[in-house]
Order: structure tokens, then sequence, then C-alpha cells
């Protein structure tokens, strides 16, 4: 194992459960995984829980193609840094936190902060 699929098995650990209850686990699934914190939308719930199943499948791919698909770890960076910029710190700066799925917010913060020192960046972007 490398320091590479750790992103990996932490991505699997934590989208086994939260992806497939988002995606799978109807309106209540959803709140239980989003805190009880967004209104029950099945639209957004299923659009949510299918793009973390994808990370998932993603995942475990990555545990056997490590820099191939280390692309799928930058995607999540730039997601869950949006997300925090966008959602998270807007809601901090006005003191409505408790709006804020603190769960979510800081597996984002940990990955924000964790991925890149992981990402293959000359594998990733070599051409050629």
């Amino acid at each position: 194992m490398t320091p590479l699929h750790v992103p990996y098995i932490f991505n699997i650990f934590v989208l086994i459960p939260i992806g497939l209850l988002t995606l799978l686990g109807g309106e209540k699934g959803g709140q239980l995984a989003c805190q009880g914190k967004f209104p029950e939308s099945e639209g957004f719930r299923t659009i949510l829980g299918s793009l973390w199943t994808a990370i998932l499948i993603g995942s475990v791919l990555g545990l056997f193609f490590p820099i191939t698909m280390s692309a799928l770890l930058l995607i999540q960076v730039i997601y869950k840094t949006l997300w925090l910029m966008v959602y998270a710190m807007p809601r901090i700066l006005k003191q409505r936190s408790n709006e804020i799925p603190w769960g979510i917010a800081l597996t984002f913060l940990l990955i924000v902060v964790s991925y890149p020192w992981v990402i293959p960046w000359g594998q990733l972007f070599e051409t050629g």
C-alpha cells in the first residue's frame, strides 16, 4: 500500500454508508446522510447520492489503478472546496453555522487539506 491508496480507502469507508444511504435510502436516508440540514428533494438527493456512489466505485477502482484514478481525487478537492467556499463559509461569516451539516463540512475540509499532498501531480498532468 502506498500513500496514494489512503484517500481511496477513506472514500470507500465513508461512502459505503453515506453514498448508498443517500442514493437508495429514500427520504429518510437522505436526511440521515445530510444530518437533517437540507430540505428533502428527491431530485437533489438522488443526484448527490449518484455522485457519491460514483466516487465510491471510482475509489474501488483506485485501489487497483491508483495513478489512473487520481483525477477523481482532484475532482473531489475541487467540488468540496467550492462547497465550503460557497455554502459553508458565508454561513459561518453570517453567524448561521447551525445551518451547516458539520459532519459533511469537516469531512470535506479534511479531504481538501490532505488529498493534494498525495495526488501524483506530475503523473496526472503528464502529456504523452
